[in-house]
């Protein structure tokens, strides 16, 4: 069982994919922490940490998928983190991350933010 502070769900309630994956996470037996990232922004070293979970480094076309397709162009993860800093709502939405597992998963569609909970 994951302590509430191990699974941060990233989450914007205006979005109905986002409120979806949220009944699906609610749903599972773990804890996890509820952030809204438009009142409380990621900060640029939970970007790196996320990017680098998703495997930005070897993998930069994730950078675009982190990213909504409405979001300026980036390339490298110091580009994602200046647009975010700008414009936290330039995020893809929903995230879910298990920080002490170093795994991270972007909610689109809705149930795949299920797969957090995957070995």
């Amino acid at each position: 069982m994951s302590t509430p502070k191990d699974i941060t769900f990233f989450h914007n309630p205006k979005c109905s994919t986002s409120r979806n994956a949220q009944t699906l996470l609610s749903g599972k037996s773990a804890s996890f922490d509820t952030v809204e990232y438009l009142k409380t922004p990621l900060t640029r070293d939970q970007v790196r940490s996320i990017l680098t979970y998703l495997d930005a480094e070897t993998h930069p076309e994730v950078i675009k998928e982190f990213l909504r397709k409405d979001a300026p162009e980036a390339k490298t993860i110091e580009e994602a983190q200046d647009i975010l800093e700008q414009d936290p709502g330039m995020m893809q939405r929903p995230l879910v991350v298990d920080w002490r597992r170093k795994k991270a998963v972007i909610g689109r569609p809705a149930d795949a933010v299920l797969h957090i909970f995957k070995d």
